[in-house]
């Protein structure tokens, strides 16, 4: 098993920053904030507006032995990432490092009762973060729509190849025609963001110099789930770190915000 892994870019337009901590999670908890109105006729019947979900993962290393070689590397890796989230940049993070694959739908839709997902890559879209990131039969993935639209749906996977992924015994549940879905190993989260109600917390807590416990609430940046529209066909820009021109390369945090911009285009 790989390490908790998190890929970022300290500078835009600059080179990928992998930041590997050697001591496993203590905790790892979803936090999911469904956003919902409800109103009820004289009948008592409910009506419910729906209006997402802003999903959240809860990371958390607990006393960390800053005495020790590897708890106070840990510590010192993890200050500098901290400090890019604090200030509104995005993170990647996978639990095992060789697991940080995903992919978006190519040609047809995931529909309802499907055992087959055909990919717009024949490889993992986040090859370039981590090259030899594979599926081993019976691992765990996670397929979801984009957070407003509220799909989400765990599954056992047989195998990920030439683009195709095969689920095990479980088809879908949901019909995702629409609903811009991707799917990721269930530990993998390619773009989280520190939220604002998290900067009046204590993300590091330290005990007189001897242990420090780090507890991050992330919250998963639905532009993610766009990176690939716009894109020239058969080419993808996610997490690609060639560098095109001089010193610019198509970062985490660019490629959210162009995902942001053609969204807000689209609205009426």
């Amino acid at each position: 098993m790989g390490s908790p892994t998190f890929y970022w870019y300290p500078k835009e337009g600059g080179s990928l920053e992998r930041t590997a901590i050697t001591r496993s999670l203590s905790a790892l908890e979803a936090d999911d904030r469904p956003q919902a109105d409800d109103s009820y006729s004289g009948a008592q019947g409910m009506t419910r507006v729906f209006h997402g979900t802003r999903r959240r993962v809860k990371l958390t290393w607990e006393r960390l032995n800053l005495l020790s070689t590897s708890g106070a590397a840990d510590h010192r890796s993890l200050l500098p990432v901290i400090a890019h989230l604090q200030r509104g940049g995005a993170v990647g993070f996978s639990q095992d490092g060789a697991k940080a694959i995903a992919g978006y739908p190519g040609a047809g839709n995931w529909s309802r009762l499907a055992a087959t997902l055909t990919c717009a890559s024949p490889t993992n879209a986040f090859s370039a973060w981590q090259p030899l990131a594979a599926l081993a039969s019976g691992d765990q993935v996670v397929i979801e729509s984009e957070p407003v639209y509220g799909r989400s749906e765990q599954r056992s996977a047989t195998s990920f190849s030439a683009g195709v992924l095969t689920l095990a015994s479980q088809t879908l549940v949901f019909d995702y025609a629409g609903a811009a879905p991707m799917w990721r190993w269930y530990r993998f989260w390619p773009a989280l963001r520190l939220p604002a109600d998290q900067l009046g917390t204590p993300l590091v807590t330290n005990d007189h110099g001897i242990t420090a416990s780090v507890e991050l609430t992330l919250e998963v940046d639905p532009g993610v789930h766009l990176l690939t529209e716009g894109a020239a066909a058969g080419r993808f820009t996610i997490a690609d770190t060639t560098a095109r021109g001089v010193d610019v390369r198509p970062t985490l945090d660019s490629l959210l915000q162009s995902a942001r911009v053609r969204t807000a285009a689209r609205l009426p």
